[in-house]
């Protein structure tokens, strides 16, 4: 739960005072459903690689659990 807490304060120092939460960058970028978050839906590009710095590890290279709560923490947070 700590993890998660840091993972979330994290996200929200890193974004832009402009930016909003519904605020869509790129409309055209494409989305991914990652195998191992199918239930969440697809994910823009630019999310999968931010979540991949957060967590510090990308897509492929995550093993323990807590890689893939940070990871799935990180997508909800941002899909």
């Amino acid at each position: 739960m700590k993890a998660l807490f840091v993972i979330l304060t994290a996200l929200t120092a890193a974004l832009p005072a402009s930016a909003t939460p519904f605020e869509i960058i790129n409309p055209e970028e494409p989305m991914i459903v990652l195998p191992a978050f199918k239930d969440l839906g697809p994910s823009r590009l630019s999310t999968i690689e931010w979540c991949s710095e957060v967590v510090g590890k990308t897509y492929d290279e995550l093993i323990t659990d807590s890689d893939f709560e940070g990871y799935e923490a990180c997508l909800i947070e941002h899909t």
